[in-house]
């Protein structure tokens, strides 16, 4: 069976949009031997190369795959290109957003016109026939600069660039019934916009990828036995589902709806129990950042948060998984190094085998059954 060829629609560099996930996929294609093409040049790699290569000859509609994301939208004209519409080969759209935000939009006409959109999923929610689970994942620049075998000492990393209502709670119920000594929460400010023409590579990378990936703080993580991954915001699922039952019942929750307005009164009047069962924008390149470099990744329980992965993690096992009302288990674990370091070093396993960026092509050449 011949191999596929690719067409990617990327913006270059300069617009600032960083398209992870069309990295890891092209990333991938490459480990397989699947040629592609692109619109535009984007991507530095390590040895000076782009893997992104504009080829003005090359016509989108020649190809069985065509591939864009979100952050062509967002960081360019807010549309997708026509051309990606007119190619007769497989449509593939990645939504690196959050599902929950993107559920009502998913099932509009424009977005019926993707043959495969991948997306964050939760269980118990419903999602067309063209939307599939997906995740961040690791790219191959995230794998080579993680730095596995570093010692690791006993800290727990918690370094994040803004709050989210889970990191609060996190902390308020997990991270404050520990010794204090136990955590290290340096949080370094740099600014990223001068790498733009460094010739350091890793230098270069945290300005082509928008601030992220800096030397020191992948550093940081790859020296902790352990780091706290949680992001997002909780949300619920209302009895009688429909958009507006969902807008309604979020109103008074931490969520998109809200941003904690509500919340403040009634917290006021002992009504808010600052805690539901379900968390949008809950993955982060930290997430995988921590499964990269061999340390233990703390985020809630994907299980018991309905949080759907293409390929699930085992709690105790890959990663920690809190319940945030009940977080007696996860304390425990917190309380002993040996069994942290022996999780991160089972979770790094666990992701480059089934995220790295071989594994994550494979997975959508699975989906899209070529």
């Amino acid at each position: 069976m011949a191999l596929p060829k690719a067409y990617f629609h990327v913006l270059p560099t300069d617009r600032l949009g960083y398209q992870h996930n069309l990295i890891n996929i092209a990333q991938g294609f490459r480990a397989l031997g699947i040629p592609f093409e692109s619109s535009a040049d984007y991507w530095r790699e390590p040895n000076g190369n782009l893997l992104f290569k504009a080829n003005p000859d090359a016509d989108p509609r020649d190809f069985d795959v065509v591939l864009c994301s979100e952050q062509y939208q967002v960081y360019g004209n807010g549309s997708l290109p026509e051309a990606f519409f007119s190619s007769p080969g497989k449509k593939v759209f990645f939504y690196t957003g959050d599902g929950v935000m993107f559920h009502k939009a998913m099932k509009n006409p424009y977005y019926r016109k993707f043959d495969h959109i991948l997306a964050f999923q939760y269980d118990g929610l419903p999602y067309p026939d063209n939307v599939h689970g997906w995740t961040f994942g690791m790219s191959q620049h995230m794998i080579d600069l993680a730095m596995p075998d570093t010692p690791k000492n006993p800290f727990i990393c918690i370094n994040y660039r803004n709050g989210h209502s889970v990191r609060n709670l996190s902390q308020k119920v997990l991270f404050d019934q520990l010794n204090p000594s136990q955590i290290d929460n340096t949080i370094e400010s740099h600014d990223w916009s001068s790498y733009r023409d460094s010739p350091d590579y890793e230098e270069y990378l945290v300005y082509q990828s928008a601030g992220r990936h800096h030397r020191s703080y992948r550093q940081r993580i790859a020296s902790s036995v352990a780091t706290s991954t949680f992001g997002g915001h909780f949300y619920i699922k209302p009895w009688i589902w429909n958009w507006l039952t969902f807008k309604i019942a979020n109103y008074f929750v931490e969520s998109a709806a809200s941003i904690g307005r509500m919340n403040k009164l009634f917290k006021s009047i002992g009504l808010h129990t600052d805690h539901t069962y379900r968390i949008y924008q809950w993955d982060s390149w930290r997430l995988w950042e921590a499964f990269a470099a061999g340390s233990m990744a703390i985020n809630v329980d994907f299980e018991k948060y309905h949080i759907r992965l293409p390929e699930m993690p085992v709690n105790h096992e890959h990663y920690l998984g809190v319940d945030l009302r009940n977080p007696q288990k996860a304390l425990s674990v917190l309380n002993n190094p040996t069994q942290m370091e022996e999780i991160g070093i089972q979770g790094r396993e666990w992701a480059l085998r089934h995220y790295s960026p071989q594994a994550q092509a494979e997975r959508l050449l699975k989906i899209m059954n070529l």
